[in-house]
């Protein structure tokens, strides 16, 4: 099966795996227990984008709360696991679609009451993140919600002690992706929750490594 592959330099962060050969559980690890509350928590209805979807992690429990679910990836062998784990009773809710995030967002204005992203947007600069939001933005509606999680001093280990560094990424300080939020949400009503996720084992074809960040948990109404 062909895979995706990353073109880094034009900020696409594919994997290239062959997902039909992964369990149903992500590949990108355990669901944070933050994470998880903060969705089962915040009033989650009507038609909600899962922004860079991946495998899944996470999207069973948005289409148990919401109306409708539209799950997009630039990968979309990551998109048919994630409909192969969706159990049947929550199939009718779940639209995919093949996007790169970093160009115009195929959607209407103000289509959407929720955006949800996790594990992604702390691969890119600033300027891109900022593009990325000005589209999150048109495409919610006001008074929507976007939960994001933001990930921070990030530290990817081999076992012979090496590091795996992603080209590009900003690998920011718990401070500056406080500051970041802080600066491109403030003409949002924000929240945010610390977390902190230890050392978990994340493997991708032949090769593992072992992943531990800190991160915060925006939740933000427009």
């Amino acid at each position: 099966m062909d895979t995706t592959q990353p073109q880094e330099d034009k900020y696409i962060y594919a994997d290239g795996v062959d997902y039909s050969k992964t369990p149903d559980s992500s590949v990108w690890g355990t669901e944070e227990d933050i994470t998880a509350e903060i969705l089962n928590n915040s009033g989650i209805t009507g038609k909600w984008l899962n922004l860079c979807a991946g495998d899944g992690r996470f999207n069973n429990r948005l289409l148990s709360k919401a109306d409708k679910v539209i799950a997009v990836d630039i990968d979309p062998n990551a998109l048919k696991k994630l409909v192969r784990i969706t159990p049947a009773e929550l199939k009718s809710k779940l639209e995919t679609k093949i996007i790169n995030v970093v160009e115009p967002f195929p959607f209407e204005k103000e289509s959407f009451d929720g955006i949800f992203c996790v594990g992604t947007l702390h691969l890119f600069p600033k300027e891109i993140f900022q593009k990325i939001l000005s589209e999150m933005s048109k495409v919610l509606k006001p008074g929507g919600k976007i939960i994001i999680d933001f990930a921070a001093n990030i530290k990817r280990t081999y076992p012979d002690g090496s590091l795996w560094v992603v080209e590009n990424e900003p690998n920011y300080s718990l401070e500056e992706t406080k500051k970041l939020l802080v600066d491109c949400f403030k003409d949002y009503k924000t929240r945010m929750e610390f977390g902190k996720s230890e050392p978990e084992d994340v493997t991708l074809n032949d090769k593992t490594y072992s992943f531990t960040c800190d991160f915060i948990v925006l939740v933000a109404t427009k």
